[in-house]
């Protein structure tokens, strides 16, 4: 067999060739010539990078107003520590809101006590001050010697013995027929105190100091039916007790002289919300004192219902 044997090829295979080398040729210069058929398209990212950067710059400033506010709740938290109090005896069931402030009680604690007695809540031992919001442990510690209530642990030791004196005196009296003694009791609610309130069957201990706590925030009653505003009093227990209650007078009000009033005597009453006063004040200011009570229905937010209810609690002068 010649060398030339081996570069002789058939047609057919010629053909093979020929077009594997075609192949082969396009494979090489597909790189080249696809972009020039082919363009690459091009984007326009700006606009996104733009907001990329206005991100991270909310990002930024997210984080520096919530280092600031930690580090403000902090110094708070120390200033709260450190706090000058002008402490004496004193019972939270009883004191204003003016009253706190006056010991050296930061006002938005004063406001949060007075707000949870507002909601029926009551202060029955010392340890019930600390469900106050905002009152942390260094503060109760200094006011808890000077609060005018049981701890808890003493306050358990005296309902015990009460429960014992009960039943010691229940085993002593001689059975006798039942006298609704109740059947025959009149109070005037604008001056019967807590004791007076418990001879009216269905008005408990707990119930005759919320009626009395709310009739000292309002300055008084002007009609039996605001009963119903106290705390968990219904229409069925009103109905009942209703033949019991009267008002012999209702000039002995807590009158609210809206000339000179501030803010937070105004706010106090409960017929009054904090936007309602602003309102109250700011028409003062910018009109001068108010010349009758129902000037103050020029504000739009105090309508004809909102001052029949605290009309009788207002005045112009002293």
């Amino acid at each position: 067999m010649s060398w030339k044997d081996y570069f002789y090829f058939t047609k057919t295979e010629r053909n093979g060739i020929i077009v594997l080398v075609l192949l082969i040729l396009i494979v090489i210069l597909m790189p080249f010539v696809y972009p020039l058929i082919f363009p690459v398209k091009t984007y326009d990212f700006s606009d996104f990078d733009k907001k990329i950067d206005r991100f991270e710059q909310m990002l930024s400033e997210y984080r520096e107003a919530r280092t600031a506010i930690v580090e403000t709740y902090e110094r708070e938290a120390g200033n709260r520590t450190s706090l000058t109090l002008n402490l004496f005896p004193f019972n939270p069931n009883n004191l204003s809101s003016e009253e706190f402030i006056e010991m050296g009680i930061p006002e938005r604690i004063a406001g949060n006590i007075v707000n949870y007695r507002n909601a029926g809540g009551t202060f029955r031992s010392r340890e019930d001050l600390k469900r106050i919001y905002s009152i942390n442990n260094e503060l109760y510690t200094q006011l808890e010697s000077y609060i005018d209530l049981p701890t808890r642990k003493e306050l358990s030791r005296i309902r015990m013995e009460e429960r014992q004196s009960r039943s010691l005196r229940q085993d002593t009296i001689t059975r006798r027929p039942f006298q609704p003694a109740w059947a025959d009791v009149m109070l005037d609610i604008n001056k019967a105190d807590t004791l007076e309130w418990q001879k009216i069957r269905g008005i408990g201990e707990v119930f005759s100091r919320r009626i009395t706590s709310y009739r000292e925030l309002l300055g008084g009653f002007y009609s039996t039916a605001q009963l119903l505003e106290v705390f968990g009093m219904d229409s069925v227990r009103y109905e009942q007790i209703k033949p019991h209650i009267f008002i012999s007078d209702t000039l002995e009000l807590r009158k609210i002289n809206i000339n000179t009033a501030d803010f937070v005597t105004l706010v106090r009453h409960p017929y009054l919300e904090r936007n309602q006063v602003n309102s109250i004040l700011r028409m003062r200011e910018r009109h001068g004192p108010y010349s009758s009570p129902d000037d103050i229905l020029r504000s739009e937010l105090i309508d004809e219902n909102i001052y029949q209810r605290i009309a009788p609690y207002l005045s112009v002068s002293e």
